[in-house]
């Protein structure tokens, strides 16, 4: 015989599913058929071959089986008969396993495929396992609860159950809680009655779960003495059979799905484990899948919010909550571009609050906050349009940007705003003005072009307040 590639190349054209083992190298070689079979790549080292996705059981003992009893190995020389489900394509499978010595070092295995008693049973079976996965993959939070109900009844259906559900485990696994279910005709659902129940009162249960991630009772009666607390709960839900498949994440139990006979006890076949397994794995990627696509949801709108509070901290006034100066230099810039490259003119507006220093001795700083965010109020009320900004300049100084205004209409929001502070009647004992608080503004408006700056237009419109407050305030004058 030549070597170990040679051969391999020989046994992969044979039309059946092959799997070889070189003992010397440690690495398994599968064909293409053993490939689409088993889900796994040609090659694979010994410590490297995933076969997690697979649940095999011997077919006449129905005894759980590991990996290791299907691939080649020098001991193996009795064939086996084994119920395969495979969860990354869904599929469930009857084969005959033979095992054979090529030479000291290699070893095969011949994979060769049984009809289930009943093939339309499987067929159905299998069309609606491959129905179930498609509508699970990209499942949304508006129709969770109906395609996992369609899973549960196909299940409970196809296993002759009554009663068919999903419970899941609390975070600190303390507690279970059914969160899905389905019930035949004339079954009580319990699943309003089954939530947040401890994990100490049904010990027996919890640990069968975590130990083996099944719990198999054909006949709940027959439970041993130490589950006394499951016997007395199944009798009281009047459960005769109960079947639970834990559901795994990465490699965390996150909680089970479950079958219950009441009508009448059933002996749990090998092939209910299986396909309930299989619709169990289905349900658990989907839920899993939602709820990290609803963890990245919530985690977006965290940073939405984050971002929000941010922006919120540098661009806007932390006491008037209105725009703060570095708002204030953005948008003016903005405007002045648009305005330009629309040929519109834009109006800037400075005011201050006359004698605010007076009123601040005379009242207390705490109330002279309390008029900065009054006044502010009021200018950031008159300031409707898009574009239109109302900001704190700096101490009780207060600009507004006007985009598209004229300085006729610049001066009329003047004047509208001179008449709403004077409404709000906020007393100015120390003025030597008015008895009531007044302020003093200065315009600017221009049309500008590609070399107005945002500065140049602050600093004529600054020399317009200036001079309203030279020529005794509580006026309004043009730059």
């Amino acid at each position: 015989m030549g070597s170990s590639e040679q051969t391999w190349q020989t046994l992969s054209a044979l039309p059946l599913a092959i799997i070889m083992f070189n003992e010397e190298q440690n690495r398994f070689y599968f064909n293409s058929l053993a490939q689409s079979l088993f889900s796994v790549e040609e090659y694979a080292n010994l410590h490297d071959l995933n076969v997690d996705h697979l649940s095999l059981s011997d077919t006449h003992s129905s005894r759980l089986l590991s990996y290791d009893d299907f691939l080649p190995c020098a001991q193996k020389s009795k064939p086996l008969s084994i119920t395969l489900a495979n969860s990354k394509n869904n599929t469930l499978k009857l084969l005959d396993f033979k095992f054979a010595s090529l030479s000291q070092s290699l070893f095969i295995t011949i994979c060769e495929p049984r009809t289930f008693k009943s093939h339309d049973q499987r067929q159905d079976f299998d069309e609606l396992i491959s129905q179930i996965s498609t509508e699970l993959i990209d499942i949304q939070n508006e129709s969770m609860d109906k395609q996992i109900g369609k899973a549960l009844k196909t299940i409970g259906l196809n296993c002759q159950a009554d009663r068919t559900y999903i419970f899941e485990f609390s975070d600190d696994g303390l507690s279970m809680s059914n969160t899905y279910e389905w019930v035949n005709t004339d079954i009580v659902p319990f699943k309003e009655h089954l939530q947040n129940i401890p994990r100490d009162s049904l010990p027996y249960f919890f640990q069968q779960m975590q130990t083996r991630h099944v719990f198999n009772a054909s006949n709940t009666a027959e439970l041993p003495d130490e589950a006394a607390a499951e016997k007395a709960e199944f009798t009281n839900e009047g459960i005769q059979s109960v079947l639970c498949i834990g559901l795994v994440s990465e490699q965390t139990l996150f909680g089970f799905i479950g079958c219950d006979c009441v009508k009448q006890a059933r002996q749990w076949s090998q092939t209910d484990l299986l396909r309930i397994k299989l619709v169990g794995d289905m349900i658990a990627n989907a839920l899993k899948s939602w709820q990290y696509k609803h963890k990245l949801e919530h985690t977006q709108q965290l940073l939405i919010a984050a971002n929000k509070e941010l922006h919120q901290q540098a661009h806007i006034d932390s006491l008037t909550n209105i725009a703060n100066r570095r708002q204030l230099d953005l948008v003016l810039q903005q405007e002045l571009n648009r305005c330009a490259r629309s040929d519109l003119p834009l109006s800037l507006i400075l005011c201050d609050i006359d004698a605010f220093k007076l009123y601040n001795d005379s009242l207390g700083h705490q109330q002279g906050d309390l008029a900065l965010k009054d006044v502010a109020s009021i200018l950031a009320k008159q300031c409707q349009r898009e574009g239109d900004l109302a900001a704190r300049y700096g101490g009780e100084e207060f600009a507004i940007v006007l985009s598209a205004t004229n300085s006729q209409h610049a001066l009329t929001f003047c004047q509208k705003l001179q008449k709403a502070i004077k409404k709000a009647a906020i007393a100015h004992p120390s003025s030597n003005i008015d008895p009531l608080l007044t302020m003093s503004f200065g315009i600017y408006t221009c049309t500008p072009n590609k070399q107005t700056t945002a500065d140049s237009v602050l600093d004529i419109t600054d020399k317009a307040l200036y001079k309203a407050k030279q020529n005794g305030r509580n006026r309004i004058e043009m730059g």
